[in-house]
């Protein structure tokens, strides 16, 4: 994982680039969920995140996400922004965070500012 912030940013969160595991779940007019894909962040803020799959999704369409954060296990859900194909035939996407518990964020929060890489002697 790579630990970068950008200094000149206009965000008014810290981002953090980490490339972690994920799962994003669809759903209908109804609500019920109907599709489940995989996907990796690209970067992450308490404010939103960056996730990129070979599966297209839909702008302004409500995912529940589901992350590995190290030891921790989050879910929330969010509104998709933005979805840019990428140069391998893939996806990017911008999540805006809405619906996280209060646990979630403080795992969230403790990632984003107190993730150190592990680097070899």
């Amino acid at each position: 994982m790579e630990d970068q912030s950008r200094p000149h940013e206009r965000r008014r969160s810290v981002r953090l680039r980490a490339s972690c595991p994920c799962t994003y779940t669809r759903f209908d007019d109804d609500g019920n969920p109907y599709d489940q894909r995989p996907s990796r962040s690209v970067n992450l803020s308490l404010a939103g995140v960056a996730l990129q799959s070979d599966f297209p999704v839909e702008t302004g369409e409500t995912l529940k996400i589901s992350m590995a954060l190290g030891d921790d296990q989050i879910s929330f859900r969010g509104k998709v922004v933005h979805v840019t194909p990428t140069e391998d035939q893939a996806f990017r996407f911008g999540i805006s965070i809405g619906d996280i518990g209060k646990m979630d964020k403080i795992a969230l929060t403790r990632f984003i500012y107190y993730f150190k890489p592990f680097k070899a002697s």
